[in-house]
């Protein structure tokens, strides 16, 4: 799962905010005073889901009736739901979940209508990004992922840091395959909701899919209740719904931090402003990787199914599309694409901007970015 250390502008910290308020805080334990006199700004974190942080914001105003503290249970409610769901390390008691589906060889596995839904999705999405013939994104990757997850949390890693540590490489031999990896070979039953793989020695992993689709899944329940919110899934999937009451132009602001290997790097390269309804989506090497024993190369966890190897040609790449879900797979996908071919992707697809971020600190991005930047705090050309 990809980590990305976006940050909310002032705006929305609490800490700065001087509003009096012009009616009473809805809940104190999640609410204090907006900006803006008659707004308040209630938010709640989350850590133990997605191997991640998650947090919601909901902009109040007295015109808003519903419980601040009932949405932010359903919010966790659905957040600990798919995170089951999704998890491929660990098995719950009555839920049929990708570690099921993994350790079930060929035989087929039931699974929950919703998390069917989620499944079919993925596998939908996966056609959609190809280069030399190979879907960059690839659900059915598992047994290939596997292996550099492995090489990460090894015994014999040592750290070097905080967040830093150097391990071995996993052995050429070892990625030569063969991997049973063809998605066609995963066979879904919309009927009786069941997952099949086709042949032995499969396995799946949605790592760079499930923030995404969770996240569209509350955004679309947020949208549905009226609520006006900015959702930070991970600080790589960022969305907001609703007009912002906090400000004169009703968007929401975002800050975008400089790709960086060193954990205690700070400062962002560009601020932008976010619409309702646009899912801002990061993908990166900088922030699960690790050092390779030997050789002292960057190895991060975006590996390109093309060459069972981690790639990319920038540090990071932001996408800018309304389906987060299909932000979050586009997002991985257009990273393993060189910038060239990636950009053309983008230029091509209505509804979908990019940024990218290169090693040497120079940006590139697509042509209709700019109604979204709020300020450039780097030179671009």
């Amino acid at each position: 799962m990809k980590r990305i250390l976006l940050a909310l502008l002032s705006l929305i910290a609490a800490a700065a905010l001087l509003g009096c308020g012009t009616f009473a805080n809805p809940n104190e334990t999640y609410c204090t005073e907006g900006r803006v006199d008659g707004v308040y700004l209630c938010s709640r974190p989350w850590s133990v889901y997605f191997d991640t942080s998650i947090s919601l914001t909901l902009y109040v105003t007295e015109d808003d009736a519903y419980d601040v503290a009932a949405v932010f249970d359903e919010v966790e409610a659905t957040l600990s739901r798919y995170h089951e769901w999704f998890d491929k390390y660990h098995e719950y008691a009555g839920v049929a979940n990708l570690w099921t589906i993994n350790q079930s060889g060929t035989a087929p596995t039931t699974v929950d209508p919703l998390f069917y839904d989620a499944l079919e999705t993925a596998f939908a999405i996966a056609g959609d990004i190809v280069s030399d013939g190979v879907d960059l994104f690839n659900p059915a990757l598992g047994p290939v992922l596997s292996i550099w997850h492995d090489a990460r949390e090894s015994d014999l890693c040592e750290e070097t840091g905080i967040g830093v540590s150097t391990c071995p490489v996993p052995d050429a031999a070892a990625l030569a395959g063969p991997f049973s990896i063809d998605p066609d070979d995963v066979i879904l039953d919309p009927v009786l909701h069941t997952v099949t793989f086709a042949k032995p020695g499969m396995s799946l992993d949605l790592g760079g899919f499930a923030k995404g689709f969770v996240s569209e899944i509350i955004t679309d329940r947020l949208d549905a209740m009226g609520v006006t919110y900015l959702l930070n899934s991970g600080n790589s999937n960022v969305k907001a719904g609703g007009v912002n009451p906090n400000n004169d132009t009703g968007l929401f602001y975002i800050a975008l931090t400089k790709p960086s290997f060193d954990p205690f790097a700070t400062g962002y390269y560009v601020y932008l402003k976010v619409p309702a309804d646009v899912s801002v989506v990061t993908s990166g090497n900088y922030q699960r990787f690790f050092y390779g024993a030997g050789d002292g190369e960057v190895y991060h966890h975006i590996v390109d199914p093309r060459t069972f190897f981690p790639g990319g040609e920038a540090m990071a790449v932001t996408i800018l599309i309304e389906d987060g879900a299909r932000g979050d797979a586009y997002s991985t996908a257009i990273y393993l694409l060189s910038i060239e071919e990636g950009r053309a992707f983008v230029e091509a697809t209505p509804g979908l901007e990019a940024i990218w971020y290169r090693a040497d600190g120079t940006v590139v991005y697509s042509d209709g970015i700019g109604t979204y930047v709020h300020q450039w705090l780097v030179d671009v050309e």
